[in-house]
């Protein structure tokens, strides 16, 4: 009983950053992210633009709607108390929740704060910058500046840039979140931990080239190594990018291809490792209300002095929009870990309501398959988050 109590306590009280990644905006024709996201592949900061269109299209409507209607001031930062100048943009994120999770005859809960953020954008001319500094209780040690067991101060990207007159191209040199596959809000899912590529903790320092134009967007990256990230043995080497193209409206594929190589790898130890992914990912609105992202890949893994061992890792999701504000979502995934002959499943039922543009509830039950061979029980996870961007 105080278990529970404690959970809906949290899932009440913490709150979390919606200045993240909607692959299925593409419902309403947004193909580029660029439009509505200063990193050119999506996620982190918005635009001012961008925060406009989450009152116009993404927040909950009450009551008659004007035929015209214009977007509120409290869009803007601090729900527009402080006037900022043009050349900057600012954003405060918060992510947290509760988590419930049973695995056999084990139930564990347990409180979640994932993002305090404080974000920065920069546009002098052709000159941007951007980058992020926050607090986290427990994790993301990737993305740490300090070395605490617990409570350390993080920074998941900073960077300096250079855009042309149009706007087309954009190279960075810094900390970014890699370039590859769809980039969505479930950074837990087994395509993005697998291939390493999330938006919460393993962004890498390198230098990229984006290039967005209508119907084509494109980002390629050099990863020189994540150097919060000590000893430097441990650090990966190589590239990550993807290309994407929208021949349609609401539709766009894409390919993605990623290469690194570390010393010895940070998760399993073993020496001089080599490292690849390489997909195709997808997104398609038939109808405006329903999208279907898809993503599959294909892992390659190969340690000093072993053979190269494959695997592969998808997800199928299904994103319904009731009517403005109000989400539900389906997700299948699939996982075969390159060098383990056992099939892991994996489903996601959500429900997704964005009641204010600045604030998104979110409810999550995850069901998690081993395989039939694995030792592992099922895990079923019940995940409530609060979300709020300012």
């Amino acid at each position: 009983m105080r278990q529970g109590l404690l959970f809906l306590l949290v899932v009440v009280c913490l709150v979390a950053a919606r200045a993240e990644a909607f692959p299925w905006m593409i419902r309403h024709g947004y193909a580029s992210c660029a439009t509505c996201h200063h990193d050119p592949s999506g996620g982190a900061l918005l635009t001012p633009y961008g925060r406009a269109q989450s009152e116009l299209l993404l927040a909950a409507r009450y009551g008659k709607q004007k035929e015209e209607e214009e977007v509120s001031p409290t869009t803007a930062f601090l729900l527009g108390a402080v006037t900022l100048p043009d050349w900057l943009n600012l954003g405060l994120s918060f992510r947290g929740g509760g988590l419930v999770t049973r695995a056999g005859d084990d139930t564990d809960v347990r409180p979640l704060q994932m993002v305090s953020d404080l974000r920065a954008n920069i546009a002098v001319g052709p000159v941007r910058a951007g980058g992020s500094v926050g607090f986290v209780a427990r994790g993301a040690r990737f993305a740490a500046l300090t070395n605490f067991e617990e409570n350390n101060v993080v920074s998941r990207e900073h960077w300096l840039g250079l855009a042309n007159e149009d706007q087309t191209l954009l190279l960075r040199a810094g900390r970014m979140t890699l370039p590859f596959g769809l980039r969505t809000v479930e950074h837990t899912l087994w395509a993005r931990q697998l291939t390493r590529t999330d938006h919460n903790e393993q962004q890498q320092h390198g230098v990229a080239l984006a290039y967005n134009i209508e119907g084509l967007r494109t980002e390629v990256m050099a990863i020189l190594g994540n150097f919060q990230l000590h000893p430097d043995l441990y650090r990966e080497r190589g590239y990550s990018g993807y290309v994407e193209w929208a021949p349609f409206t609401r539709a766009a594929f894409g390919v993605s291809s990623l290469l690194t190589h570390a010393r010895y790898d940070v998760v399993t130890k073993r020496p001089s490792f080599l490292r690849q992914a390489h997909g195709v990912f997808a997104r398609v609105a038939p109808v405006k209300p329903l999208v279907f992202l898809l993503e599959a890949d294909v892992l390659l893994d190969r340690p000093e002095g072993g053979p190269l061992a494959s695997g592969y890792t998808g997800l199928l999701q299904v994103d319904y929009e009731l009517k403005q504000g109000f989400h539900l979502l389906a997700t299948a995934e699939v996982l075969q870990r390159p060098g383990v002959h056992v099939t892991a499943l994996g489903g996601w039922l959500s429900f997704d309501y964005f009641i204010l543009p600045q604030l998104e509830v979110r409810l999550d039950a995850i069901l998690s398959h081993p395989g039939q061979s694995a030792p592992e029980p099922n895990v079923l996870s019940l995940l409530g988050q609060l979300r709020l961007s300012l």
